[in-house]
């Protein structure tokens, strides 16, 4: 599906001349620069892929019941609505197949480079150019970098003695080896959140055992998923504007719940609280299973979950949770801190992504040998998108964009039209970087804020670094997110 534009030697594309922008990613955010970029007359771009498909977060999670958390018409562009979403959520395959619709219609295809992971770029100020290298030693030049990966796109594996001597076939569940047959097959499934809520129902209905490992409970609401009627689809399709009343009316609908939860007060908190209760007490009978399931921590803290069917895989015969200490994994299975052993032919570790770990592959040096390496220990962006001495550079859901409660698609229509203004004031030649004050009044505002969060709470969560600093996530509702990132103002900004 990719285009053929570059001189082609071997597997290897060669670009012959400077770029525009270099995009390092074609997921959601990565296709949405592109699109943008070429509405503003800037052609000649290139995206880097490092997988052999597009919709980033989408091509690589394929686990078994891989959906979206976020309702279907609210993950979509808003310039790009889909009529089609077979359900309220939709599963994996279908949002890759949008993503790829989207870059056909938009002829996007040219402009992708699949296999090509980029590793190291270093800024020349002299000219003002990124000079970047990819993995297979391939090299290109752009006036400005645009890195759009994603922040849940680095598994983290748990650090577990014994894990190489496991014989069975084992993998994260971001890497889901779909060669595996699952069928008639013992389990295990170490993690207990938003990944698991999705596999663990897909999985019970083939594998002959599975045992889920919990180390901490986890709130859950009902998801409240069902198909869209030929109906529902008929009249999206043929009178679009009820597509946009629809996705408006989930979006105030999921900002008047973060207005409440957000300081853990109100009666949206009480009524998360007392929903997840009845669910659970609905679905869970036996006190003793029930008690394993219920959080010590309040709603919001952690991400909430959503599933209509994990309780219920959790009833089935061939379904345990285990919430004993694992002590090591053995050749065959898991051994408990309790001394039982559990025989398993597969491992499966749902245990999440180096969230507050950005770009953790990509070595840049920017203005004044500045390194990314080091900006990492204390990762902070001027407005989620510019950080500090990486000249015409741009990172699409930086620091402190991320959404505990709405579709991150809202934030990156956000700031890719801030990006585009940023990149048209800057003359030929020159580049800028945001003002050291500027930066630092607007991340303490940030954190000063997150410190009365019901995130800073006592509870550990993705969210958090391991001294409490909160790196990840918008304090404030999309709408105060997506008023600040109208206008720009280049007086935060050194043009040099």
């Amino acid at each position: 599906m990719f285009g053929e534009q570059y001189l082609i030697i071997g597997e290897r594309q060669l670009d012959t001349q400077p770029q525009t922008a270099l995009i390092i990613g074609a997921g959601f955010a990565g296709i949405a620069a592109a699109i943008k970029l070429r509405e503003a007359g800037i052609d000649d771009f290139i995206i880097a892929e490092k997988t052999g498909g597009i919709s980033g977060t989408w091509y690589d999670n394929t686990y078994p019941g891989a959906a979206c958390d976020v309702p279907s018409h609210l993950y979509s562009y808003s310039f790009a609505l889909n009529p089609n979403w077979s359900r309220r959520f939709s599963p994996s395959d279908e949002i890759r197949g949008y993503v790829e619709d989207v870059v056909k219609r938009y002829d996007l295809e040219k402009h992708i480079r699949p296999h090509t992971e980029i590793l190291s770029a270093v800024f020349d100020e002299a000219t003002a150019l990124w000079h970047a290298k990819t993995k297979g030693g391939e090299s290109f030049t752009a006036r400005f970098l645009v890195a759009s990966v994603a922040i849940l796109g680095t598994p983290q594996l748990p650090d577990i003695a014994g894990m190489d001597s496991f014989q069975g076939a084992q993998f994260h569940s971001a890497r889901w080896d779909n060669s595996v047959d699952l069928k008639g097959k013992r389990i295990a499934v170490i993690g207990s959140a938003a990944s698991t809520i999705q596999i663990a129902p897909a999985i019970a209905k083939v594998c002959a055992e599975v045992s889920i490992f919990q180390r901490t409970p986890n709130w859950i609401i009902p998801r409240m998923d069902r198909a869209y009627s030929r109906f529902e689809k008929s009249m999206f399709t043929r009178f679009p504007f009820t597509m946009s009343l629809t996705r408006l009316a989930i979006y105030l609908y999921l900002e008047l719940m973060f207005y409440k939860v957000f300081k853990n007060q109100g009666w949206v908190n009480k009524y998360l609280t007392r929903t997840a209760n009845k669910l659970r007490a609905q679905k869970i009978k036996d006190p003793e299973l029930r008690g394993k399931l219920t959080p010590d921590y309040p709603i919001g803290c952690k991400r909430v979950l959503l599933s209509d069917d994990y309780y219920d895989t959790i009833n089935k015969d061939n379904v345990e949770l285990i919430t004993d200490g694992i002590k090591r994994i053995t050749k065959d299975g898991i051994k408990l801190m309790n001394g039982r052993a559990v025989d398993v032919d597969i491992i499966a570790y749902a245990t999440g992504f180096q969230a507050t770990e950005f770009l953790p592959h990509l070595n840049l040096t920017g203005v004044g040998g500045a390194k990314l390496a080091a900006w990492r220990k204390n990762p902070i962006a001027h407005k989620g998108l510019v950080i500090p001495d990486m000249a015409n550079a741009f990172f699409l859901l930086g620091p402190n964009t991320g959404l505990g409660h709405a579709s991150m698609i809202l934030m990156i229509e956000a700031q890719i039209p801030y990006m585009v203004k940023l990149m048209q004031a800057v003359p030929n030649g020159k580049y800028f970087t945001v003002k050291q004050d500027v930066l630092t009044a607007y991340n303490e505002k940030i954190q000063a804020r997150l410190r009365t969060s019901i995130w800073a709470t006592s509870c550990q969560s993705w969210y958090k670094t391991e001294d409490g600093t909160i790196p990840t996530l918008w304090p404030y509702p999309v709408y105060t997110y997506k008023k600040m990132m109208r206008c720009m103002d280049m007086d935060e900004y050194d043009i040099c």
